[in-house]
């Protein structure tokens, strides 16, 4: 759990978040009490939210390191990266790849205030935080440019977002498949 005396500026801690309360039901530290009671509150709703939480997260873990140790990647763009709950995605990778590199894209305040967690990087590998809209493809792939290289496989991270992406007016989440270069099309 987070000090609430030391809450960052802009973070108010009174006040429930859902990417907080969604940390704490899945084990991050990046929450509040208040951020427990409305967890708690909504799982008195929704028991199942709980195995939810947990399961999306280990889903995360397993497919990381199945990318890194059966597959050989070594770099990974996370799409709506969300508040750190270790393990990360570049710990488990560069647990197999110490060289591997990770671009965590997110554009929620909550998030850029913690995003320290994610560059702890390997001496050898490197990681990398990106404050943007995970729609923004043009500004996300030249960004990315320098820290991944896209003449090599790159892992598309995309967990516990797609159902947050806001509905554009053909009622779509406003992803249409990965930019071209990522699919090997570019």
């Amino acid at each position: 759990m987070a000090d609430p005396r030391t809450a960052p500026t802009g973070v108010d801690p009174t006040v429930p978040h859902s990417a907080r309360w969604w940390n704490y039901l899945q084990g991050g530290p990046y929450w509040y009490p208040v951020d427990k009671q409305a967890a708690e509150e909504f799982a008195r709703m929704v028991p199942e939210i709980r195995d939810l939480a947990r399961s999306s997260r280990e889903f995360l873990w397993r497919s990381v390191r199945w990318a890194a140790e059966q597959q050989g990647l070594r770099q990974y763009l996370d799409l709506g990266a969300g508040l750190p709950a270790e393990p990360n995605v570049h710990e488990l990778a560069q647990r197999t790849h110490p060289d591997a590199r990770v671009l965590y894209v997110d554009n929620d305040p909550m998030v850029l205030l913690y995003q320290h967690a994610y560059l702890d990087s390997t001496p050898e590998g490197r990681t990398s935080y990106l404050d943007a809209d995970m729609r923004d493809t043009d500004r996300i792939l030249a960004n990315a440019a320098t820290v991944l290289d896209f003449t090599q496989p790159v892992a598309l991270v995309l967990s516990d977002v797609l159902g947050r992406a806001p509905r554009g007016a053909d009622g779509s989440r406003g992803m249409r498949g990965p930019p071209p270069v990522l699919a090997g099309t570019g």
